[in-house]
Order: C-alpha cells, then structure tokens, then sequence
C-alpha cells in the first residue's frame, strides 16, 4: 500500500495458457490491487511479474473505460481493432445490449449516460471485438444479474476459447468457468493457487 503496509507477501505462482482462474478473497485482502499490479499500473510493488512477451492481454475493470466520442470509438477502444457496423451490431446482439446498435454514431459521454451493467456489456462486446489471448475481468460482470452474467462468460468460452480469462468475483456461479483459483488471505498476507473442486 502507499502507506507501505503489506497486502500480500512472498506470493509465487504461474498461470498456464488455458487455464482459467478465479482470484477470491474477503474484500480488502488486494484482488484488484493484483491485478493492477499484473497490470503494470499499481506502483508500490517489490519483486518481479512477467507477462508474455507476444501475447495480446486486456484488462477489464469493474467499471470499464469508454472514451468520449461516438459509440463506435467507445466500443473499439483503443482503436486497433477493425470491424463492420454488422459485426459490432452481431456482437451486441449477443451482449444483449443490442438496443444501442441504431446508436453507434452517436457522439456522447458514455460512462454517464450508461448504466454501469449496461457499460460492462459493452466491454465484452470490445473483448470479442479484440479477441486477446489473455484476459483479465476485475469484478467485470458486478452490475449483472447471475443469468447475463453466465450469458457473458459462456460467450467468452465459446467465441475465444483460446483466450485465457482471469477473473475476481465473487459469486460461486463463476466456479464452473474456471479450473483453478487463487485465494488471498488478509490475515496471513499470502495467496494459493489450487485447483476449484
């Protein structure tokens, strides 16, 4: 922490390609200082994290970014992403946020006039528009219900199954779209990645 207080200690693990991972833990015990840390944008971090060099990662926070400009910048942030009306309109009509496909050339503050739930569809219209092979979902699905939050993770599942998530949630619905999960625990500083029974 900045005050330099430990949120985690001598943590040592490994993800593999296509294992997919759950972090839990009780809240303050540091799953999204994690993976801001993982993410490189967490500053007060001692030891060393390595990320694949080749690999295209994305991160997703609870609440995810959305530029302002039209609805079609906001979907393909950053930008690098190329897609057709009809493909992003397909995406959404999965996402279930297809009520906003007559919308994309709207110009708008998006992270206002949006519901939170509505901006975390979005964002995983953007990760299928993107495809990474390493994906990262910081309480990603919070503002959904347990049915649309099942609707989104099975997507990924079957639309990138090459695509490796890593996942804080809190709900025991996620278990079946993960194989493994790291545990934080607040009292002893430390994290352990086993396999979800």
């Amino acid at each position: 922490l900045p005050t330099g207080d430990s949120l985690l200690r001598n943590v040592n693990f490994e993800l593999e390609p296509g294992a997919n991972v759950l972090v839990k833990g009780t809240s303050g015990t540091g799953k999204s200082t994690l993976l801001r840390a993982i993410a490189g944008i967490w500053p007060y971090v001692k030891g060393e994290i390595e990320l694949p060099e080749q690999e295209r990662i994305m991160f997703i926070p609870q609440k995810p970014y959305l530029p302002l400009g039209t609805l079609r910048e906001a979907l393909l942030y950053p930008g690098t992403s190329r897609k057709t009306d009809e493909e992003l309109v397909s995406l959404m009509m999965l996402c279930q946020i297809d009520s906003l496909a007559g919308s994309l050339d709207i110009e708008a503050d998006w992270s206002h006039v949006l519901s939170v739930g509505e901006q975390q569809r979005l964002a995983f219209v953007r990760t299928m528009a993107y495809e990474p092979d390493w994906l990262f979902l910081d309480e990603a699905t919070s503002a959904l219900d347990e049915t649309t939050e099942e609707i989104m993770y099975s997507l990924l599942a079957e639309r990138l199954p090459g695509t490796t998530v890593v996942s804080i949630g809190h709900r025991s619905t996620l278990n079946k779209f993960h194989t493994l999960e790291i545990i934080l625990d607040k009292t002893t500083c430390s994290a352990v990645l086993q396999k979800i029974n």
